[in-house]
């Protein structure tokens, strides 16, 4: 391979190190010149490892790893800029226990995060039959070299206001690992085109998530709790789901099956699956844990739980999302429509559970919005998720799969929704008379 062909590589391949780079020197305190020595080292180790392994991997896996590389990157960035973000909010009392970018975990996330790339390079080095020395060499040294000149160049502009540049980098951080995956997207675009049917889905699931950012409206420009009304939509909600899931899913996926038995075992996976995350999710900021309005009283007890618990609430919103998006990918129009509605009318409520922490942190409404919303984006993310790891393998058996799985989570969301929100708002009948009409409704478009 020519020099001018690796050089090219190898600055393509520093690019995102000397980004996130740039971010570390916002966040450095008292830079001294083996901290932009230690990054520089790290990212050009990395940078000239991670070919290397993939070289050594050989031609026939980069199939497999050329479906979730960039998921990877995308995923560590946005832990390590997420993690920036929230720290960037709290009060100054909580920031003596920060991270920073020297901070060993920290840094070794980083360096692989923005490594990812060149492992694909290396198994692509492979199937050409190149030799790997001398293309590594280069790759590292000039990332060393870039990594450590932008470490100085984010301090220069991290006096400024170390807060917001701090919430800055977190933002690059994110926006770099969207591109990534844009990136990715775009070069595979035929599997969005194959079918119509895909964006319809794509649509509904946004929808539907979007919802909760309605939820945190109302927990911050409505005085009191309507019981009532609450509880009523919990109970169409969960009606809606549930008959959905039973009458509709289910028979679905037992068809494409060929199976009831294999059908009920996927239910059952979807089921614990969901059950599961929901353990992960602290009581407070459980979006399944509904809460009245007038709770909505300042105390820091977000700060305890901090970023695994934004997780973990980001988490709990992705099976939501392939729920809906596999009714609609794989169900009548009528029939993805009501469970796009019932899984709505379940997110609002939701939002207003997940806004109160953030504003418990922050004492801010817009930020407690913002977070709000962003947790129904999850949905469509986390059916974009499963949607572009699994394209490749969707014939009948593993839609039927999904669907069954899909059902599963619909129940599940159905029965931990209703009896939280009976308990909360004290509206036994009312919650039991949504059920009847959620019912009666998703019967009704189901004949559509």
């Amino acid at each position: 391979m020519p020099m001018i062909s690796i050089l090219l590589i190898a600055l393509g391949l520093a690019v995102d190190a000397f980004a996130v780079s740039i971010t570390s020197g916002i966040t450095i305190k008292n830079l001294k010149a083996r901290d932009a020595l230690r990054v520089g080292a790290a990212f050009g180790l990395f940078q000239a490892v991670m070919p290397v392994l993939g070289w050594l991997l050989g031609r026939w896996t980069y199939r497999f790893i050329s479906v979730v590389d960039y998921w990877i990157a995308f995923g560590l960035l946005l832990f390590v800029g997420g993690h920036m973000i929230i720290q960037s909010i709290q009060p100054e009392d909580e920031e003596a226990g920060a991270k920073n970018p020297l901070h060993l975990p920290t840094l070794l996330l980083l360096a692989l995060a923005t490594s990812i790339d060149a492992f694909a390079i290396g198994i692509s080095l492979s199937m050409l039959r190149v030799a790997i020395f001398k293309p590594v060499l280069i790759i590292g040294l000039v990332t060393f070299v870039l990594s450590f000149i932008g470490v100085y160049f984010g301090r220069f502009f991290g006096h400024f206001s170390e807060k917001k540049m701090e919430a800055a980098g977190g933002l690059v951080l994110i926006g770099l690992g969207t591109k990534m995956l844009v990136e990715h997207l775009v070069e595979n675009h035929q599997m969005f085109t194959d079918s119509q049917m895909v964006w319809f889905a794509f649509g509904l699931t946004l929808a539907a998530g979007l919802a909760t950012g309605i939820g945190g409206l109302l927990a911050f420009f409505t005085r009191r709790s309507r019981a009532r009304r609450a509880a009523l939509l919990f109970g169409i909600s969960a009606g809606m789901l549930l008959w959905t899931a039973l009458r509709q899913l289910m028979p679905i996926a037992e068809a494409d099956l060929g199976s009831p038995s294999l059908a009920g075992f996927s239910f059952f996976g979807g089921f614990i699956v969901i059950a599961l995350i929901d353990r992960l999710v602290p009581t407070f900021g459980n979006p399944h844990e509904p809460l009245l309005i007038e709770e909505l009283t300042p105390a820091p007890d977000f700060r305890r739980i901090g970023m695994p618990a934004a997780l973990a609430i980001l988490a709990h919103s992705f099976p939501e999302g392939l729920a809906v998006f596999i009714a609609a990918l794989h169900t009548p129009v009528p029939v993805a429509v009501g469970a796009a509605v019932a899984l709505a009318l379940h997110n609002i409520p939701e939002g207003v559970t997940t806004a109160l922490p953030m504003y418990h942190a922050t004492g801010s409404r817009a930020k407690a919005c913002g977070f709000s919303s962003l947790t129904g984006l999850a949905e469509p993310l986390g059916a974009l998720i499963v949607y572009t790891l699994t394209y490749r393998f969707l014939n009948d058996a593993a839609l039927g799969i999904l669907t069954a799985a899909g059902a599963g989570i619909m129940v599940f969301i159905a029965l931990d929704g209703l009896l939280p929100a009976a308990r909360v708002f004290g509206r036994y009948h009312h919650a039991i008379a949504g059920v009847l009409l959620g019912m009666l409704t998703a019967a009704a478009l189901s004949l559509l």
